[in-house]
């Protein structure tokens, strides 16, 4: 696809640099992880607040659903406007930061189920500010490297869904007799420390062009044409399959993690000695993303050698065994063995299908929006599937969404077949 010109309103800005692109590269993707802590300690604490507040299971998945939705709406304005406004991206990550602590120390402080619902609006957009400008600085300072740097960013993501669960799940243990509302609140103080810290740490780096003399109007008129550009001459075939591979897969995930602690927690634990304590509901949500922490920068730079398509069809036919593995396990060890396979391989098709979208925007300074758009799609959908994946476990049984995400895993496998192949095999330049 030719590329498309910006506008010549922009005007590119090139302050001398004050630190490396090593360290503020680092310093992007390791804050991915304190803000990835709190949102899975969140995780932990849905069976003990079910236990508290005497929910169901349609009102547990609504609480996801919710962070869900706020979090598409976000998603797709961010993304967009982190490409128009380059030069505030930085801004734009302090206030993720800054609501995800205002947003979940307000949750643990709240004495009503309907209160919790509406603060947990707060920290979901907060999340969805960050990912759109975090991986299009990124993406575009480090083309050659997109896939292996985007899944380093998800795993460190995922090393802060491990650490969390392990130090809420052990708070959360009979024996402390820790309510959930300290576990949840404690946290605060460290992201709001990090909101203060992230334009010091990347005052130098991804300030992107300013706006000087065009209107915003004439500015977000050319966003949306270059936009329309990349849907020219086949770009709608090559992006509608990455979306809906990416979409799907997050419908199966949004059904999983929040009744694998709820599963758990109300009948592995009631069953067996070996799923309490320690082994319990934080053991397993640290599970479930350890593996990735090692496996996804792996898949991600061989994707940027070999393409993304083959490692997004391994890892969604991993999903959809591994799913169907926790239904058919039972009471036994072998639900914990297919809970770590699905954490080693599923969370990669998020980095993979991302890289893929940014792969298609090369060049044409869109890689926010389309990071945006996919985060907003996966989250419309996802909540659809929170709300249907609890009307299934009140009629049916906890044990009946374990299908229901094997069958949309499935569903996404068969999608990915006819994906384009995508890859950093052609010539790229990075922009300064």
């Amino acid at each position: 696809m030719a590329e498309v010109k910006r506008p010549t309103e922009a005007v590119e800005e090139k302050p001398a640099p004050r630190t490396s692109d090593a360290f503020t590269a680092s310093g992007v993707i390791g804050v991915h992880g304190i803000e990835h802590m709190y949102g899975r300690a969140f995780n932990v604490t849905i069976p003990y607040i079910r236990d508290d507040l005497g929910l169901s299971y349609l009102q547990s998945y609504l609480m996801d659903g919710i962070r869900s939705i706020a979090s598409g709406l976000t998603s797709m304005g961010s993304g967009f406007f982190s490409d128009l406004f380059q030069d505030r991206r930085v801004q734009m990550m302090t206030i993720s930061m800054a609501l995800v602590g205002s947003g979940y120390l307000l949750v643990a402080v709240s004495p009503i189920y309907a209160l919790i619902v509406i603060f947990l609006i707060l920290p979901s957009v907060g999340a969805a500010l960050w990912h759109p400008p975090a991986l299009a600085m990124l993406s575009q300072r480090f083309p050659r490297s997109r896939g292996f740097l985007t899944s380093l960013h998800r795993s460190t993501g995922n090393l802060g869904d491990t650490i969390a669960p392990l130090i809420a799940g052990s708070l959360l243990i009979e024996a402390l007799d820790i309510d959930w509302r300290w576990v949840l609140g404690a946290g605060a103080p460290m992201v709001f420390v990090l909101a203060l810290l992230i334009p010091m740490l990347l005052r130098s780096w991804g300030r992107g062009p300013r706006l000087q003399e065009a209107s915003f109007g004439r500015n977000t008129k050319a966003q949306f044409h270059s936009l329309m550009q990349a849907f020219k001459g086949g770009g709608l075939w090559a992006i509608a399959p990455i979306f809906a591979v990416s979409a799907v897969h997050g419908m199966g995930d949004r059904a999983l993690l929040t009744m694998i602690p709820i599963y758990i927690h109300e009948v592995l634990e009631e069953e067996s000695a070996f799923f309490g304590g320690f082994f319990g509901v934080g053991f397993h949500l640290a599970l479930l993303s350890a593996g990735v922490i090692a496996v996804g920068p792996v898949l991600g730079a061989y994707s940027d050698r070999i393409g993304r398509k083959p490692l997004i069809i391994l890892a969604m036919f991993v999903a959809a065994v591994s799913s169907l593995g926790m239904a058919l396990s039972g009471v036994s060890i072998g639900f914990t063995i297919a809970v770590a396979v699905f954490g080693c391989f599923a969370f990669s098709v998020n980095s993979l299908t991302q890289a893929a979208a940014m792969d298609i925007a090369h060049g044409r300074q869109l890689e926010g929006t389309f990071v945006g758009l996919m985060w907003g799609f996966n989250a419309f959908f996802g909540f659809a599937t929170a709300l249907s994946a609890g009307a299934l476990a009140d009629a049916a049984g906890p044990e009946a969404v374990f299908y229901l995400a094997s069958a949309i895993f499935t569903v996404g496998f068969l999608m990915s077949l006819f994906m384009s192949s995508t890859g950093s095999r052609r010539p790229l330049k990075a922009r300064d």
